[in-house]
């Protein structure tokens, strides 16, 4: 009988990994964001989907003015006597916007939670550009849409969360100015006070906020979590004081 000739076994190629799951969806990143942020910002990076994340903000700042207007209003009448504006104004103009304060038309309301809607994504996007400028001045490298991501998904900490919890604080006390969740709270006084502003920066949902997108700058730029802390808060904390002395200019 002829032997058999021998041939060689050559192993199996491997089988191909099975494909990567499905992306977690939109409501799943959104808890994410509070509870687990590193993975939340891995999403981002992988898909910023930042105008989603935008849309809530909106949504919610838009709840907050429509809910408080009869409360925001006359305050904001009362805070603009003592500006150079309201000192121009006449006693009679100023009984008629308190008049408007108090009461406000349909097309009032809808103009004024149009505005704070769109005023909260506004402030949102352009401190985006300060952090992308900040970011690429370091090296990072992250994309336009991925330091909108970051900014954006965080932003829902102290633009979204955030205004729901003051919002029953809001009805508690009967007053938007006089609510605060950070050391504004520790300095009774007026809300105008330089000291009363420049405490009101280190709000717990800010801090959160800031918390966030220093993991966000990590993962989308590479960074080391000091650089990233870096080109986080010292913007932030630009900003902030920028926005003090601006509307420090009007009193």
């Amino acid at each position: 009988m002829q032997d058999e000739t021998w041939k060689p076994v050559t192993p199996s190629s491997p089988e191909p990994a099975s494909p990567a799951g499905p992306e977690p969806g939109l409501f799943s990143r959104l808890i994410a964001v509070f509870t687990a942020p590193g993975r939340a910002m891995e999403a981002v990076k992988a898909s910023p989907r930042w105008l989603v994340a935008g849309l809530v903000i909106m949504a919610v700042m838009a709840l907050f003015s429509a809910l408080t207007t009869t409360i925001a209003g006359p305050e904001q009448v009362d805070m603009m006597k003592e500006t150079k504006l309201g000192r121009m104004m006449t006693p009679e103009q100023i009984q008629v916007a308190e008049e408007q304060a108090l009461n406000p038309s349909v097309a009032k309301r809808i103009a004024t939670t149009i505005s704070a809607a769109a005023g909260g994504w506004i402030a949102v996007f352009v401190s985006g550009l300060v952090f992308l400028l900040f970011g690429k001045l370091a090296g990072g490298t992250g994309t336009f849409k991925q330091v909108m991501g970051v900014v954006f998904w965080a932003g829902l900490i102290s633009y979204g969360l955030g205004m729901l919890v003051k919002l029953p604080l809001v009805f508690a006390k009967q007053s938007v100015m006089e609510v605060s969740t950070g050391l504004g709270a520790f300095a009774p006084g007026d809300p105008l006070s330089l000291g009363r502003q420049l405490l009101s920066i280190f709000d717990l949902f800010s801090i959160w906020a800031v918390a966030v997108m220093v993991i966000g700058f990590e993962k989308i730029h590479g960074f080391a979590r000091g650089k990233a802390v870096v080109v986080t808060v010292l913007p932030w904390l630009l900003m902030s004081l920028v926005m003090i002395g601006i509307g420090r200019l009007f009193l």
